[in-house]
């Protein structure tokens, strides 16, 4: 669906090899499962899709690139505790390296305050048929983890929780990763249901 996966488009410094631990972790190991099996997170193009994330008091935590989604472990998991959008700088702790699309969870955190988890998922069934749900989209169709997508993604969704991701996928918001998940799993049967 979207471009071959080349890895990060930013670079990644790392301020000490620490794995976050926080119970939502696991919500998210359950979520990653659940969504694989429902078709959600393929892999594709070389690389694995989708990616999850929480806000925590240091920034937020997000799930590490290149990673299968339906197979995460507590070390596939990265705390962010600084992003500069337009320099490609993003400051973290752990083993890995965080998702390419890093830059849009940090634009969605920083101008949302409400916003407290973020799911990317590839539904090929809700992009397909976005128009016919009433879904926003993003303007344009960008590289994946490119500091225009995730500013077209910031400056789409708006004040929504749910967008379509042209050519990519489609990015859920929520104050919790439930509320989040929950978007992801009605849009989808609203897909199939049409």
């Amino acid at each position: 669906m979207g471009d071959e996966y080349v890895g990060r488009k930013f670079r990644t410094e790392f301020k000490s090899n620490d794995i976050p631990q926080d119970t939502r972790i696991y919500e998210i190991i359950r979520l990653g499962e659940k969504f694989k099996k429902m078709g959600l997170l393929p892999d594709e193009d070389g690389g694995h899709a989708g990616n999850f994330s929480f806000r925590n008091s240091k920034g937020f935590v997000i799930t590490s690139g290149g990673r299968d989604k339906g197979n995460l472990s507590q070390k596939n998991f990265v705390q962010v505790l600084n992003v500069n959008v337009d320099s490609g700088r993003v400051i973290v702790k752990g083993e890995e390296q965080p998702s390419s699309e890093t830059l849009t969870h940090h634009l969605l955190y920083s101008g949302r305050k409400s916003v407290n988890a973020v799911i990317h998922v590839h539904d090929d069934i809700v992009l397909k048929n976005a128009h016919k749900l009433n879904i926003k989209s993003t303007e344009r169709k960008h590289p994946y983890g490119t500091a225009e997508l995730a500013k077209d993604i910031y400056k789409s969704i708006g004040r929504e929780n749910f967008l379509a991701v042209r050519g990519h996928g489609v990015i859920a918001t929520g104050k919790s990763l439930w509320e989040a998940g929950k978007i992801i799993e009605t849009m989808h049967h609203a897909a199939e249901n049409i």
